[in-house]
Order: C-alpha cells, then sequence, then structure tokens
C-alpha cells in the first residue's frame, strides 16, 4: 500500500511525495550524494516518539545530527529559529547539509524555514507525523513562523527535496491533532472534489481512529489535490490563493485564542464561516452550505464559532492577515462543492464587513 505523488511546482525541480506504511525508508534514497552530513529537527515530544527511529534510519549513509526545539504552535517563532540556527553553527554545520524537518506543521513549517535561510538555503526534506502535515503542511513549500502580530507572517517559499507521509507514524495521534488533519481535508474537497467530500463524510470513524487502511487513499487525494495547485501557482499569485478558503477567519480565530485553539479546527470553523459568506453573496446554494456544515458536523468539527469573540474583534484580527490589501481583507470563496470563485482581483474576494459581521453573529459571535 504505497503511492507516489510526484510535486512539479512551475519554475522548481519535481520532488516525491511518498504516501503509505513505512514509508520513511525512503529517505536513504532521497538523501543526495552530495549530503555530506544530515540535521533533523523535530519538537521535544516528537523526538522522544520517533527520533531514535529516525536518527538509526539516516545514520546508516551519513553522519546525522538532531536537534529539537519546545513544542506547541505559540513556539513557532522567530526566536525558536534564531535558537535552532545558533544551534547548527556552533555545531559547525556546512552547505553540504541535508535538513531533515520531522513532525505536524510546526515542525515543517519551522524547519524548512530554517533549512530556507541557514547559509543562504540548504536542501531540506519533510517527514510529516500529524495528518495537517501530511494533507498540507509538508506540501507545497511554504514556510515560515508567526509574530504577536498574527499567523505565519514571517516565512518563505521553499520547496522540499522530497516528503515522506508515513502512515504509521500517524497512528498514535490524539484527537486534537486529527481534528488538524481533518479540518484542511475537508478544505481540499470543497475546493476541488464534491466526491471526496462525501467520502470523508461517511468514513469518519475509521478516519478518526487513523486506521492506515482508511486514510491512506483520502491523504493521496489530498495531496493530489494540493499538487494540481500548487504546480500551476507555486508562490501564491493567483490558483493557490484558493488554498485560502477558510484561513482568514481561521487565523483570526487562532490569534484571538493566543493559538490556545487548534489550526484543524479553527479551518473548519472558519470554512463555515466563508462557506455562509459566500452563500450570501449568492456564490453558494443554500444546500451546498448545509452539506458543507454538515461535513464538519459528521467529522466532529466545529461549524460555529468556538471560541469567545465579538465580532469586532474578529474583523480587527482580519485586517493583519497577510493576505489583506489596502487594510481589507480578502477571503477565498467558494461557488459550489468542487468549484472556487474567482473575480477581477484573482481568487481573493474583498467582502462587505457588514456580511461578515452578519455570519459571525448567526454562528455565534458576539455583537
Amino acid at each position: 500500500m504505497e503511492r507516489l505523488v510526484t510535486i512539479s511546482p512551475r519554475g522548481n525541480p519535481p520532488y516525491p511525495v511518498w504516501v503509505g506504511r513505512n514509508a520513511i525508508r525512503h529517505l536513504v534514497e532521497i538523501i543526495p550524494e552530495t549530503a555530506a552530513r544530515v540535521v533533523w529537527i523535530a519538537d521535544d515530544t516528537v523526538a522522544r516518539l520517533h527520533g531514535d527511529a529516525l536518527q538509526q534510519i539516516l545514520q546508516k549513509s551519513r553522519p546525522t545530527l538532531g536537534f529539537t526545539f519546545a513544542a506547541g504552535e505559540m513556539n513557532k517563532t522567530r526566536a525558536s529559529k534564531e535558537n535552532l540556527e545558533d544551534q547548527l553553527l556552533a555545531a559547525g554545520v556546512g552547505r553540504d547539509t541535508v535538513i531533515v524537518a520531522m513532525g505536524g506543521g510546526v515542525s515543517t513549517d519551522l524547519g524548512g524555514f530554517v533549512a530556507s535561510t541557514f547559509l543562504r538555503g540548504v536542501p531540506w526534506v519533510a517527514v510529516p507525523t500529524s495528518l495537517l502535515g501530511a494533507v498540507d503542511a509538508s506540501v507545497g513549500g511554504k514556510v515560515g513562523v508567526n509574530t504577536p502580530a498574527g499567523k505565519n507572517l514571517i516565512g518563505a517559499f521553499s520547496q522540499p527535496l522530497a516528503v515522506t507521509i508515513d502512515l504509521d507514524l500517524l497512528t498514535t495521534l490524539p484527537a486534537e491533532q486529527v481534528d488538524n488533519g481533518l479540518g484542511e481535508m475537508v478544505k481540499h474537497a470543497v475546493i476541488a472534489d464534491a466526491n471526496h467530500l462525501g467520502e470523508l463524510m461517511t468514513q469518519s470513524d475509521s478516519l478518526r481512529a487513523l486506521d492506515p487502511n482508511a486514510t491512506f487513499a483520502p491523504i493521496v487525494r489530498s495531496v493530489e489535490i494540493k499538487a494540481d495547485v500548487v504546480n500551476n501557482d507555486p508562490t501564491e499569485q493567483d490558483l493557490r490563493q484558493v488554498l485560502n478558503l477558510g484561513h482568514t477567519i481561521a487565523h483570526a480565530f487562532e490569534l484571538l485564542s493566543d493559538y490556545q485553539l487548534s489550526h484543524g479546527r479553527a479551518v473548519a470553523a472558519g470554512l463555515s464561516v466563508e462557506a455562509g459568506i459566500a452563500e450570501r453573496l449568492g456564490l453558494l446554494s443554500s444546500k451546498e452550505l448545509d452539506t458543507i456544515r454538515a461535513a464538519l458536523v459528521a467529522l466532529k468539527l466545529p461549524a460555529i464559532v468556538p471560541i469567545q469573540a465579538t465580532t469586532q474583534g474578529v474583523l480587527a484580527a482580519t485586517r493583519g492577515d497577510k493576505k489583506s490589501r489596502r487594510g481589507r481583507a480578502r477571503y477565498a470563496l467558494p461557488a459550489g462543492i468542487g468549484i472556487m470563485a474567482r473575480g477581477p482581483e484573482g481568487y481573493g474576494h474583498d467582502v462587505e464587513d457588514t456580511i461578515v459581521v452578519a455570519v459571525l453573529e448567526e454562528l455565534g459571535c458576539s455583537a
């Protein structure tokens, strides 16, 4: 049970995404012969669970060093990046090194960002150990850190050499981490594949149990959907904006919760809000909106506002989003299940505050 998906971002070399059981074994063949050593980066939780196994695989072919940082979204910061860079420099790591970023979305974002700037850039490989990392964060080359002003405001586009999605590494995830991945999988289905959305709804229990036989095909489909987008627009000039569906509101919810709300649950709630905006704008039918929200509920994800917040607080938080233009938030909006709406300025839409407020209030946000 294994599938190879090739990512071919325009203007960048193609790279493999291996999905399957024991996919981590491909690391040995992925590391280029020119690499003198390998450095792996993981948070302290992932290092405790999988660090020894990763070290054993990598050191078969190259001298290998491991470095860790404190787990959690609150540690995806410039300070964590600086600390890792200082450790690499102290260890004498040179340009003839490959960095392996292992863990959830925080680890691949942070480890990939370190690789993109260390000594003006060294190659890196993503080894996601979370469902979120598998279906979203590790694919596409977006790397970066959060700041007090907002999420992912400092970062880069840096495509990896390869991605290995080992289904056996996902089987011990806590429920919150499962939510993170499922939220992004629903987003991908709404963007590009109505049938995929239906399949997710009917497989809720087996997906949440992380049965590799159940997760294999949905993970592959999510990777394929994202690959189709990234291949055509690797740096988010146009089509890749569709992947921001749900994220303008989601990032506001995360910021207002001081990152206590998990990313996947924020995306699910953000998707519900932004689908509601699309319905009020006449882009999405009421039946389609109901289907999207029913899918979220079936997967035990929030379809209402999941935090205590005011509408004005949410609006203010959206204006600091990196997608904002001229001080106005931008929204990626569905024109149906499997179709995204394109406007005069691409796939990012300027929406009147009154419409956003109306949907937020409908879903439980206070005035």
